[in-house]
């Protein structure tokens, strides 16, 4: 079993760095309280999934009083054997004939638990035609049925949805709770690994408890995990080339760019990280220029273009030429160069 599957928060005290909205939902439950749809908005592996599942059992077991058939029912949420708890990837059943399906099981009542649960993932791929069927649903729900939407696009949801939802935003997760995750499953499994390399992972994975954990679970066999173990299998963030990059902008030197793009290419690290590495260091400098009220144009306009080159670089079938058109393009503009650092 991979790291992460066995790792899995089960309870609301297993989360990382969803303190906001673990908080709201027991005080709800606590409460009493708990609505009949819910919409979990985040990047991936901050959670989303892991805290629908755990919602589900308390919504499932909270009528129940014998103890043996509610450990039954959380048992099944957490090996997806409840007939009673129903997932859906909307990646792959977005239409309005599977929505129409929901719709009509929907009618029927709870087989084994107090709750039939509807949790359906990547909820922005369904058609508008699905939205649009599921909507009536939303707002009239029969008592016993709740749904859990998670989507990691939340613009791409019909506000219609929205107003009928709880929404609860996902954060990225804090590299100081990435870190303490994994040493605490490190030492379960009796894993060596340097604290700087926990580090590097915590970093690498951005803000994804999933990603880091399964970053783990790659290099687990190796008898001592090190920071150059971790650099090798992630192609790092690009860091180092981010300077050579800045510098040939400045001087306005598209030779010394086209090179340090390919060094980048050659290092194995993917172009929409190291992009996002760029602008993190322009939005700094954006921020330190606004207070020493200083000029930003031409941050502004790097920062424009790296936007734009780190949308077409998910989509592109040669990444390498986005990057550096939109940095060559750069290059010519008349005027001034902006230094950055």
């Amino acid at each position: 079993m991979s790291l992460y599957r066995k790792y899995r928060p089960k309870l609301f005290a297993d989360v990382y760095g969803q303190e906001h909205v673990i908080s709201t939902l027991e005080n709800a439950s606590n409460g009493d309280k708990l609505a009949h749809a819910y919409l979990f908005a985040g990047s991936r592996g901050t959670g989303k999934t892991s805290v629908a599942r755990i919602l589900s059992k308390i919504l499932m077991t909270k009528d129940i009083e014998d103890e043996k058939i509610k450990k039954q029912i959380e048992k099944g949420v957490d090996e997806g054997s409840i007939v009673d708890l129903l997932e859906i990837d909307a990646a792959s059943n977005r239409g309005i004939d599977d929505i129409r399906e929901i719709i009509e099981k929907i009618q029927f009542s709870p087989v084994v638990g107090s709750a039939k649960v509807y949790i359906i993932d990547e909820v922005h791929m369904l058609t508008k035609e699905a939205f649009n069927a599921l909507l009536k649903t939303l707002e009239e729900p029969p008592a016993y049925a709740y749904f859990i939407l998670a989507t990691t696009e939340l613009n791409k949801i019909p506000v219609t949805v929205q107003s009928r939802c709880q929404c609860f935003p996902f954060r990225h997760i804090r590299e100081e709770d990435i870190i303490r995750r994994l040493q605490y499953i490190a030492d379960q499994e009796h894993i060596t690994i340097d604290r700087e390399a926990l580090r590097t992972i915590a970093h690498a994975s951005e803000g994804g408890m999933r990603d880091a954990i399964s970053l783990l679970d790659q290099m687990r066999s190796l008898e001592n995990i090190t920071t150059k173990d971790v650099a090798e299998r992630t192609g790092a963030t690009g860091q180092a080339y981010v300077e050579d990059v800045i510098d040939a902008l400045h001087q306005k030197d598209r030779n010394v760019l086209l090179k340090s793009i390919a060094k980048v290419e050659d290092a194995g690290v993917p172009l929409d990280v190291f992009t996002r590495q760029l602008l993190r260091l322009v939005r700094d400098a954006i921020h330190i220029n606004i207070q020493e009220k200083k000029s930003t144009d031409g941050l502004l306009s790097l920062q424009s273009s790296l936007l734009d080159a780190i949308r077409d670089i998910r989509i592109s079938p040669v990444p390498g030429l986005v990057l550096e058109s939109a940095l060559l393009a750069l290059c010519e503009e008349s005027g001034e160069s902006t230094p950055i650092i």
